[in-house]
């Protein structure tokens, strides 16, 4: 060997070679001034190619093996040292190129890779648009990341509570904010917007941020699509989708002031009239709601003897006389008897949209949905429904003067904020629960994600790129059950393999990745890994992240806090850094019981002079 080879390939393999290392003392040597340490596992070694090119290999393995001296003795036996390496890349006219499309051969020398050759493999960023999140563990150098590259790809955040991925994602964000002061870049075109889940993004610069909490926002509902009512709502696949689906048509019905639907209205009225199990001054309340606009005497007249004590009509015979006028209302503006309305209602509520003006007016219409089903002879709807018109009392009591406000003040917040009128726009999502924050989250994707696809059609290109921030991202882009028909994770699907050509990106941080949406997941070209212990997770990681090997997935379980394992397509190479964010790490700290169980010191009184 030359005098600064370390060892030379006794195996070589598509993903490993090995090689041994006959005099272990001398790996840690000085050759033409410059001093070569050995930094063990995830160090990188070179191996010569050519005049102009060297093969980059990292080390994954270091092992002692017994080897027999035939030469010498039979009876006696050498210590040799055997590392384990996997392919990098190649160095090429003194740069860098990830891959291997050939390899070296058995017999090569094998010699420690220099700072320069470091350098070459790790900095391979422009200086101009890059961002720095920590050091490597192996090495003194602190890799640049190409700022174009990791915001024009979807990424993933992993890693266990308190491995430090919350503190990974603000140190990222802070990198950006330090960019304020580029001479080439406007930092605030950045649109930038953050689902902040437990509160934990608020400490970035104020100036360059726009907080703004859920509640005190309000969706207009008619904003809302089918597929945001199911996020919404939740609806079992079987009963419930249908009766919402027509429900939502009939309650866009109901709120129109279109005269040739009012028949519609009447019609539903008298079906409302004629259910016994409803509760009479209630029902009085949505009959009267539903026939106020509809222009006749008679039908007033008895409207004005529907008592509002009872919720029925005094003398008794208007009651009959309110049936018979009802009915020949529907007569005069269909053609149709009454009896047969029902398959003219059905047509009509086939064209209809799925629109809701507020969330009372959808449970007036569910109602009548059901009526109008057990009039078929469907006496077991709405116990099927109970649950779904359960979680819709729960929307109206938890959310119809904060998320669901008819304020314009309120609303007009979130078209605001929607703007992204400054760099970081967060969105304090801690107010509401996981099944309503899959609604909100995907709602505002969707709305972003359809305003840029409108704009790319008219004009063919696009003035803003968003990149969205997804906090516990498990909770509401998580895989759909087997057996599920309903995708709740449609739009985040969408977006993953689409957003690209939109400028629309998806960070998504989590502690759970068996649990993510495995169509997202495999749409991300970057990976930020934090430690991870679970088996589950680590054998999902394994199945849907193509850039790590073994070596990594078992290392993963080792991390140290803060220490982070990056690979994907906007990293020159798979590396470990320690992310240098410590002080962002106070926000997300674990609260020790030793410190908060503490005796706080009696202080003894200072003595009293008394005075005689």
């Amino acid at each position: 060997m030359t005098k600064n080879a370390i060892g030379i390939i006794t195996k070589v393999f598509f993903n490993k070679i090995v090689i041994e290392v006959p005099n272990p003392s001398d790996i840690v040597h000085n050759f033409q001034g410059e001093l070569y340490i050995l930094n063990g596992l995830n160090d990188f070694v070179i191996i010569n190619k050519d005049g102009a090119s060297k093969y980059v290999y990292q080390i994954i393995g270091l092992y002692e093996q017994e080897k027999t001296l035939f030469e010498e003795e039979q009876s006696k036996f050498s210590e040799k040292a055997f590392f384990e390496a996997v392919p990098v890349g190649e160095i090429v006219f003194n740069k860098f190129e990830y891959g291997l499309a050939t390899f070296p051969v058995i017999g090569e020398e094998v010699y420690l890779a220099n700072n320069e050759e470091i350098e070459t493999i790790l900095m391979s960023a422009d200086d101009d648009i890059s961002i720095i999140l920590g050091k490597l563990t192996t090495h003194n150098v602190m890799p640049k990341i190409n700022l174009d590259s990791i915001l024009t790809n979807h990424s993933c955040i992993l890693g266990n509570t308190g491995s430090g991925k919350s503190t990974t994602v603000r140190t990222f964000l802070n990198e950006i904010a330090n960019l304020k002061d580029h001479s080439n870049l406007d930092i605030s075109k950045a649109n930038f917007i953050i689902f902040d889940v437990h509160g934990e993004y608020t400490d970035l610069p104020s100036e360059m941020t726009t907080v703004v909490k859920v509640k005190d926002i309000s969706i207009d509902l008619n904003d809302l699509v089918t597929e945001d009512w199911m996020n919404l709502l939740q609806p079992s696949t079987a009963a419930q989708r249908p009766i919402l689906l027509n429900g939502l048509k009939l309650a866009n019905i109901i709120d129109s002031d279109d005269e040739s639907i009012l028949w519609i209205k009447a019609y539903c009225a008298l079906e409302l009239f004629n259910n016994q199990s409803t509760d009479a001054v209630a029902k009085r309340a949505k009959i009267k709601g539903l026939l106020e606009n509809i222009d006749s005497q008679e039908i007033e007249e008895c409207l004005n003897h529907y008592s509002p004590q009872y919720g029925n009509f005094k003398p008794e015979y208007y009651d009959e006389k309110f049936r018979k006028e009802i009915k020949s209302y529907i007569e005069k503006s269909t053609g149709c008897k009454y009896e047969d309305c029902h398959a003219y209602l059905v047509s009509c509520l086939e064209d209809a949209e799925c629109k809701v003006n507020s969330l009372n007016d959808l449970k007036l219409a569910l109602d009548i949905v059901l009526l109008l089903e057990e009039a078929k002879g469907n006496n077991q709807i709405r116990t099927f429904c109970s649950t779904l018109m359960t979680r819709l009392d729960n929307l109206i009591a938890t959310f119809s003067n904060n998320l669901f406000s008819e304020d314009f003040t309120k609303k007009a917040e979130l078209e605001d904020a929607l703007q992204c009128e400054k760099t970081f726009t967060i969105l304090d999502c801690s107010f509401i629960d996981d099944d309503v924050l899959l609604f909100f989250t995907s709602h505002i994707l969707r709305r972003i994600f359809q305003n840029q696809y409108d704009e790319k059609m008219l004009t063919g290109q696009i003035s803003k790129v968003y990149n969205l921030i997804f906090d516990e991202a498990h909770k509401y882009i998580s895989e759909s059950e087997k057996d599920s028909i309903v995708n709740y994770t449609k739009m985040f699907e969408v977006v993953a393999k689409e957003g690209r050509k939109f400028g629309t990106f998806l960070m998504l941080s989590s502690q759970r990745p068996s649990e993510l949406s495995k169509t997202v997941i495999s749409q991300c070209n970057n990976f930020i890994l934090h430690r991870i212990r679970n088996n589950i997770d680590l054998e999902q990681m394994k199945k849907s992240i193509p850039y790590l090997n073994d070596a990594q997935i078992n290392r993963l379980s080792y991390l140290k806090t803060g220490v982070a394992l990056l690979v994907g397509e906007s990293f020159s190479i798979p590396m470990e850094i320690k992310i240098d964010g410590e002080q962002y790490s106070e926000i997300s700290k674990t609260y020790l019981p030793s410190q908060l169980w503490k005796r706080e010191e009696s202080v003894e009184p200072a003595p009293v002079e008394i005075v005689t």
